[in-house]
């Protein structure tokens, strides 16, 4: 795969989770993960990295905030202390090229590292 501007994808992924956990607030997993992160994780801003074979070399990076339920983009670059989630290119892509499918199953999305971000046995 070669390497591309990750932007577009980017935020398509993140209306995509937003609208996941906007319509699954009220489910078991969603619901716990959501009010545990509005308790602890409110204002906090998480570092993302994204990378197109290797975790551990990262192309591109963003600085989300979780923000009254939301994740919303802070900045594009390492401008996060910390990388909270590393995730692929190719999933970025999956998502974005068809958000309904993780929206009407929310299992298919990654929130592990959300999970893990909280507090939250992810095993």
């Amino acid at each position: 795969m070669t390497q591309r501007n990750t932007y577009d994808t980017f935020m398509n992924t993140l209306d995509t989770v937003n609208s996941a956990i906007e319509e699954h607030a009220d489910t078991a997993v969603f619901g716990k993960v959501l009010e545990m992160a509005k308790t602890r994780l409110d204002g906090e801003r998480l570092g993302v990295a994204v990378y197109e074979e290797d975790p551990d070399a990262p192309f591109d990076y963003y600085t989300v905030q979780f923000n009254k339920g939301r994740l919303e983009l802070k900045a594009r670059g390492k401008a996060s202390p910390t990388v909270d989630w590393k995730v692929s290119q190719e999933y970025l892509s999956a998502i974005s090229e068809n958000p309904d499918a993780y929206i009407a199953n929310p299992a298919k999305l990654d929130i592990d590292w959300l999970k893990a971000r909280v507090g939250m046995d992810i095993h």
